[in-house]
């Protein structure tokens, strides 16, 4: 075995440094598109040697799409790095199939020229005029399954987990794909994905289950319960548990600390939107401070218990090495996160079933009053692109009447989204691992179930 592995890396190692000797053979080679309106290409692509698929060498394209190397004599392949390309935000797929060129250099070649035509794949369009949750039928699941299963495969995506609600209840719940793309182990019921930013709203609902009981003030001053000692800033004074939850503290996401460890705000809290996951971590301390309780006993006992939710952990377990999802990025799958300390903007791992469940929660008006819910679900704050935030949830109109929720990504290629239209009762929860994901949560899977095709880009 290791006289196998020696000889693996001692010949890649030749084969690449091969490539520059005199007497190897100059390739030169050309990018086209199957299609005219396509600008730029991908930034690179990769020659195999047809002796053994492991030794690849990966070649920069440049902005006219050209490219070039040396290589020894022998037989090889060209094809894509990847099988999707960017071009703005619109994402290009490649059929990675159908985008290979074969070629061999021989012993007095000087020159090879090469063109490689990448063909593209059409995107797929399965989105009627009319959300299909408004007249689903026995039939409706194996729809929704053949648009799950398509889009998956023109996006990238290796696993996904969804439940649709409708009427108070979930309606339809599927598994899709594999948990990890080199193992092929398949994505079931109990499958856990991280949810990211969504642990944000869960987070929101225990504060303000502990507001009801006047166990914190929404619009005390934090620091008059815990100074927060990282902010160098004398306006951090007014910031408040309503800023924290509206995202209007004037705390960056994650701010860079100064060389004393400390950090300035943004703009004075209170004045107008501004993303902080850090933020959600200050008021979590003072939180924990004033209950004199672990952040752990707070959510299980605010929120796990009173709603009975099962399958939802914020903090590294057995359950979650066992049942976890990895993540993707490039279609190169990432290990499971495992953290020992619970992160109320990030950490949550659960199953799309769970997180319906809380959502319905949240439809229904359960757990809270209805004077808290009327508080929670109030525009606090207004991104600049229009969506607006209540105090820990997402507030969006639409067409079909105003929408509630949040999304989520991790850095380790999560992407999920949970949200429901007030009016109708209908909603849906989607969690995918893979940073492709984000175009299956919104707006397809959005548009495909519920508001059609006439927001159709």
């Amino acid at each position: 075995m290791r006289k196998t592995i020696l000889f693996t890396v001692l010949f890649s190692c030749c084969f690449l440094c091969y490539c520059h000797v005199k007497d190897s053979t100059l390739i030169k080679g050309k990018l086209k598109w199957d299609r005219e309106n396509i600008l730029d290409f991908p930034p690179t692509v990769k020659i195999i040697n047809a002796r053994n698929s492991m030794f690849t060498k990966e070649l920069i394209v440049d902005s006219l799409g050209q490219f070039s190397t040396r290589l020894p004599k022998g037989k090889y392949s060209i094809v894509p790095s990847k099988s999707y390309h960017w071009q703005g935000e619109e994402i290009i797929r490649i059929n990675a199939q159908k985008s290979s060129k074969k070629f061999v250099i021989k012993k007095h070649d000087s020159k090879v020229s090469l063109i490689l035509k990448l063909k593209t794949l059409k995107e797929p369009h399965l989105i009627g005029s009319r959300g299909i949750l408004f007249n689903f039928n026995n039939k409706s699941g194996k729809h929704i399954d053949s648009f799950m299963e398509t889009y998956m495969d023109y996006y990238q995506v290796p696993g996904a987990s969804l439940a649709v609600i409708k009427n108070s209840e979930i309606i339809f719940k599927n598994s899709y794909g594999v948990k990890n793309a080199k193992t092929n182990e398949t994505v079931n019921q109990g499958t856990l994905f991280e949810a990211g930013s969504i642990t944000k709203i869960v987070f929101a609902f225990a504060v303000m289950r502990l507001y009801e009981r006047e166990e914190i003030d929404l619009d005390r001053p934090l620091y008059q319960y815990l100074p927060h000692t990282e902010i160098n800033d004398d306006r951090y004074e007014l910031i408040t548990a309503r800023h924290v939850l509206s995202h209007q503290t004037g705390i960056s996401n994650w701010p860079k600390k100064d060389s004393n460890g400390q950090f300035k705000l943004n703009f004075t809290p209170g004045t107008k939107y501004g993303y902080s996951g850090k933020a959600y971590e200050y008021l979590k301390e003072v939180i924990e401070s004033i209950t004199s309780k672990t952040i752990d006993d707070i959510l299980k006992e605010e929120v796990l218990a009173p709603l009975r939710i099962k399958n939802m952990y914020f903090k590294e377990n057995e359950h979650i090495k066992k049942h976890g999802a990895n993540g993707h990025k490039n279609n190169i799958p990432s290990d499971i996160f495992l953290t020992n300390r619970t992160m109320v903007s990030y950490t949550m791992q659960t199953t799309s079933e769970s997180l319906a469940k809380f959502a319905l929660a949240l439809y229904n008006r359960k757990g809270l009053k209805k004077t808290t819910y009327e508080e929670m679900f109030k525009i606090h704050s207004t991104r600049t692109d229009g969506t607006k935030w209540g105090l820990g949830v997402r507030i969006q109109d639409s067409k079909d009447g105003i929408t509630y929720g949040h999304s989520g990504s991790t850095n380790r290629g999560f992407i999920s989204n949970l949200i429901f239209y007030d009016a109708s009762g209908l909603g849906y929860v989607i969690l995918t691992n893979s940073q492709m994901g984000g175009f299956l949560s919104l707006p397809l899977l959005n548009e495909y179930l519920i508001l059609g095709k006439t927001n159709y880009r």
